[in-house]
Formats: C-alpha cells, sequence, structure tokens
C-alpha cells in the first residue's frame, strides 16, 4: 500500500554484517571486517538508547523509548556508525 513500516531490520542487519566480516576474513581485508564490527556496534547503541521500531518497542522495557519507522530506524543506526567510524 506504500504506507510506512516500522519493522525490526536487525536480522537483515546483522546477516550482512555476518557476511561482510566473513568475506573479510576470507579475503584478509581488516577494513571490511572493522567495518561490520562497527555496524554492530552502532545498531546495539541505537536500541540501547532507546530508539527502535514498533516490534522492537513493544518487546523492550526501557523507560523512555523512541518509537520510530524503519527508514528512521536505520538513519539512526547511521548517525552513530557515522560518529564511531
Amino acid at each position: 500500500k506504500g504506507e510506512k513500516t516500522s519493522t525490526n531490520s536487525v536480522a537483515t542487519l546483522f546477516a550482512w554484517t555476518g557476511a561482510l566480516r566473513k568475506r573479510g576474513e576470507l579475503d584478509d581485508i581488516p577494513e571490511l571486517c572493522k567495518f561490520a564490527n562497527t555496524l554492530d556496534k552502532a545498531t546495539i547503541r541505537t536500541i540501547e538508547e532507546g530508539v527502535m521500531t514498533g516490534d522492537l518497542a513493544a518487546l523492550s522495557t526501557l523507560e523512555n523509548k523512541k518509537t520510530v519507522t524503519t527508514e528512521e530506524f536505520l538513519k539512526e543506526i547511521n548517525v552513530r556508525l557515522e560518529k564511531l567510524m
């Protein structure tokens, strides 16, 4: 319908970071491994700071949660990723 979603994309992100990390290991590209690890950290930090999609917010016991759309969640992760890089 073209409506905005608020669903958890963490599993997909971690699948990609795991694949990138493995590729970095196999091809001896430490920078790729570092990027994958940093993206994992940024994702976890976003959730720990209370920014999450609706499905995660429904499960979370954090007091001050900010429920965002899927796209906003990815943008929030990117903000933290840029700070960590």
